[in-house]
């Protein structure tokens, strides 16, 4: 005997699976010897999987920051403003999610990890700008952070709305296709929706607790001055020949 549990339109598929699984177990407590329900296909594992997949690319891309700003910077500030945003914005997009009834499988986490990427980058942008700011004009601390971020702040914004529009076509897809790709398009909208309204107010105000004390100009970092002379041999014997 086979029998078949179909879960209805919009229900998070991992809360039935597990309820599912429940009542298997309340039900076999009944049966006769040697009787058993052996499940055939379980989803269950497939999105634990996924999530633990996404949870272990979250604790990579923290630590790629981590050890990139420290290589770079010579310090710990710009991760502790950079690596913060990430758990924020996946947070963020997993409170949309819920309360948009957008359950958790593959394609919707995959959502959250494509958007990853861009809500580092802004607040690398914002970090690098304000280290700028802080080497190279003669002002207050703090009012050097604020230049910074207003001079940036509105470009990076409306940057990362536009990648969040960009996603709007993949809300008309329609039967099969619109079903796989509407929940990958829904968390990433929320996700980088995040990352634009983060971009403009937790990352200044890390910036101003955490981008302290001596920072080193790109020309006495010694991993910068290195990179930048090993192209120079290359770019100055090539520059003779215009051709």
């Amino acid at each position: 005997m086979v029998g078949i549990v179909e879960m209805r339109a919009g229900e998070n598929a991992l809360s039935v699976i597990r309820s599912v699984k429940k009542r298997i177990a309340e039900l076999e407590k009944d049966l006769p010897p040697g009787l058993k329900i052996v499940p055939i296909y379980d989803r269950s594992g497939l999105i634990e999987r996924a999530i633990d997949n996404l949870r272990l690319k979250l604790m990579e891309k923290c630590s790629i920051v981590i050890a990139f700003t420290v290589i770079f910077r010579m310090t710990c500030g710009p991760a502790r403003v950079a690596v913060p945003r990430i758990p924020a914005g996946v947070l963020a997009a997993a409170i949309a999610m819920y309360y948009a009834g957008v359950s958790a499988d593959i394609m919707s986490l995959a959502g959250v990890a494509v958007a990853i990427g861009a809500m580092v980058d802004a607040a690398v942008v914002m970090v690098e700008n304000g280290h700028r700011y802080l080497i190279h004009h003669d002002m207050p601390r703090k009012q050097a952070i604020v230049r910074a971020a207003t001079e940036v702040g509105p470009a990076l914004f409306f940057s990362l709305v536009i990648i969040t529009v960009s996603y709007a076509a993949v809300f008309t897809l329609q039967a099969q296709e619109g079903r796989l790709f509407k929940p990958l398009a829904f968390t990433a909208t929320y996700a980088m929706a995040a990352a634009a309204m983060l971009a403009v107010t937790l990352v200044p105000v890390l910036m101003g607790y955490f981008l302290r004390g001596r920072i080193l100009p790109a020309a006495r970092n010694p991993v910068d001055r290195a990179l930048l002379a090993l192209p120079r041999p290359v770019l100055g014997r090539h520059a003779d020949g215009r051709w």
